[in-house]
Formats: structure tokens, C-alpha cells, sequence
């Protein structure tokens, strides 16, 4: 069974576009399949309220959806090896792209921590920035986008409307 690590984008996104229907994600965060990093927990409670609300429901259901840095064997060693790997800049193929630390959070971005998180526990990344997408693949960890989440979970499905 696969196991989902969340960037804050994808999980705003798919409350944007699936409102309530994001509750169905409940079932995956209490299976233990959904893990979000600290950071990206933070930023979910700094930012946006309505989502942290459901998120912080279903990490009171399971302690283990938010992931503690320290409280996972090697998991801060290798947090600190992919943000110095990855932090200020990324190299694919001689080509040179900007880094985790070129968001708005700067070096505070928790982007080293979704793929240290995936990397550890060997999940999978939902996340459509660009910097975690490569360093990702650089470190052979998969990644998917918000909406290919939404159609392997079922967000995706839509009713269908009677004939007639």
C-alpha cells in the first residue's frame, strides 16, 4: 500500500477543488498512508485555517500524520544532506535550477523535508513545485501532482448525472 507525503500546495489545491470532499482523505490519514512533514503542518495552521482544521483532526485521530524530524531514526541526517544537496540550487544534466530556498519561506521552506520525509519512509511525494520534482528524481524518490493523488485516491470521481 502506498504511503503519501503532502506538500501544503497539493493539499490547498485539492481543497480548492474538492472542497469537503477532502474529508475522504480521512480514511488514508488514519491508516497511517498520509503523512505531512512539521513544517508543512506549521504552515498549514499559519495559513489556512479551514484546511488545518481537518488536518488537525486527523492528526489527533494519528499522532504519526505529522512527521517529526527528530523523532525518526536517520531522518535528520538526511533532511540536512538533501537541503545542502538541494537547498540553493539543483544541477539536471548541466542545467542549473533554482533550489528549495528560492520560494517565499526562503530557507525556512519545508520542500527538503517532504523528499527527506518520502526518502526515510519510502512513500511518495505529492507535490507540483519544480525544485521538489527534481530532487526528487535525482534522489529516486517518486513523485506525483495533486491531480494524479486525486484520480489514485478517488477525489477525482465525479457523479454521473442521469441519462434523459
Amino acid at each position: 500500500m502506498d504511503v503519501y507525503v503532502l506538500d501544503a500546495s497539493a493539499l490547498i489545491e485539492l481543497h480548492r477543488h474538492f472542497g469537503s470532499g477532502i474529508r475522504k482523505l480521512k480514511k488514508l490519514a488514519l491508516d497511517g498512508r498520509l503523512k505531512l512533514p512539521e513544517g508543512i503542518y506549521r504552515e498549514l495552521q499559519r495559513r489556512h485555517d479551514k484546511l488545518f482544521k481537518v488536518v488537525d483532526g486527523w492528526s489527533r485521530q494519528n499522532t504519526d500524520v505529522v512527521v517529526r524530524i527528530g523523532t525518526v531514526h536517520n531522518l535528520a541526517f538526511e533532511l540536512a544532506r538533501i537541503e545542502e544537496q538541494y537547498g540553493e540550487r539543483i544541477t539536471v544534466g548541466g542545467v542549473e535550477y533554482r533550489g528549495f530556498w528560492h520560494s517565499q519561506a526562503g530557507q525556512k521552506a519545508a520542500d527538503g523535508q517532504l523528499v527527506a520525509v518520502a526518502k526515510v519512509l519510502g512513500a511518495i511525494v505529492v507535490s507540483d513545485d519544480k525544485a521538489v520534482r527534481l530532487a526528487c528524481m535525482l534522489e529516486d524518490v517518486s513523485c506525483i501532482g495533486w491531480a494524479e493523488f486525486a484520480r489514485k485516491t478517488n477525489l477525482a470521481t465525479q457523479p454521473t448525472l442521469p441519462l434523459g
